[in-house]
């Protein structure tokens, strides 16, 4: 009879633990914090600002920032005005250079062609030969001069002398180019796709093959340790963007020219549809990326812009994981 209760005891015990196990593995996930994401003004970019569904389909709020310049983008992340941020190969150097110890990479948003010097529609010009001694439109101190002197130090027989630059805005080039003021210009997208579309200007060459010039999206090691399914979600919706691009490029433009509209900045979808077709948008952190960034560490440092290679941290884990949220969907 003992023996019995205490069997009847046990298999009591044993189903209150399976039960207990059971409605635990019930219990609804913690809700995502929202994410603080500074942003800049890059064609995804104002994909991701535009279809707000993108960030919602993965659980996330995304309070998203788009920063003029990467400058004022680093600082935001430094200060910890946001958790995560995109920045250039050069603006990610400058962020690995001020807080070496706490910034992580973790995904790639673009590389590839994102820098072409474009002439007046109908030149004679066929290279850099060609524009010897001409008015060479460019904005000084950016990543369009770095990826041009790269492109002279590697023909070798062409020097930054042999030009004469015009330092000018980036929304006065495609005015510049019309008027004759300048002979060419050097710039990112979407500005050589938007004097294309105007019908002013012709792409002479781009740079993808000179340096794949990536922007990175990077956060801090804090961030990333305290917010692992945050930044899986966050990833999750950049495969998400992606597709877009990829699959849907003539949508991917209109929702994306009608953000710039928004924000004050009136690209047409034909610009869009452009960038995207010619621009690479792959995530993954290959080591063509990184191969690329420590290049144009080199290359500043060449120029006495940074003291020292800053050492990097990259860590893919999230990316990987989001790979797969995303494929669940």
């Amino acid at each position: 009879m003992k023996n019995k209760i205490m069997k009847q005891n046990l298999l009591v015990l044993l189903s209150i633990i399976i039960l207990s196990t059971m409605l635990m593995g019930c219990q609804p996930k913690a809700a995502l914090q929202p994410v603080r994401y500074g942003g800049q003004l890059y064609p995804e970019e104002f994909l991701l600002s535009g279809d707000p569904e993108i960030w919602s389909k993965y659980g996330i709020t995304v309070e998203h920032t788009l920063f003029s310049s990467g400058t004022e983008n680093n600082q935001a992340l430094i200060s910890g005005a946001v958790d995560i941020n995109i920045g250039s190969d050069s603006k990610t150097v400058s962020l690995f250079s001020a807080i070496p110890d706490d910034a992580v990479i973790i995904a790639v948003s673009q590389r590839g062609d994102r820098y072409s010097t474009m002439i007046k529609k109908g030149a004679a010009y066929k290279s850099w030969y060609d524009l010897k001694g001409k008015k060479i439109g460019i904005r000084l101190g950016t990543g369009a001069e770095q990826v041009v002197r790269r492109y002279l130090q590697n023909v070798g027989d062409l020097k930054w002398e042999d030009f004469e630059w015009i330092n000018l805005k980036i929304e006065d080039m495609t005015a510049a180019l019309a008027d004759g003021s300048i002979e060419a210009f050097t710039a990112w997208e979407p500005t050589p796709a938007m004097a294309e579309a105007q019908g002013v200007g012709e792409v002479m060459m781009s740079y993808g093959d000179v340096a794949l010039t990536p922007v990175f999206i990077q956060t801090t090691k804090k961030y990333a340790s305290e917010h692992h399914d945050e930044l899986v979600a966050f990833l999750a919706a950049h495969y998400e963007k992606l597709e877009m691009i990829q699959n849907d490029p003539q949508k991917a433009a209109e929702i994306a020219a009608k953000a710039a509209s928004a924000s004050g900045t009136e690209v047409s979808p034909d610009v869009f549809e452009t960038i995207f077709k010619r621009v690479d948008f792959s995530l993954e952190i290959d080591q063509s990326t990184l191969d690329s960034l420590n290049d144009t560490a080199q290359f500043l440092l060449d120029l006495g812009e940074i003291k020292a290679l800053p050492k990097y941290t990259v860590d893919a884990s999230f990316l990987k994981e989001a790979k797969k949220l995303y494929e669940s969907k």
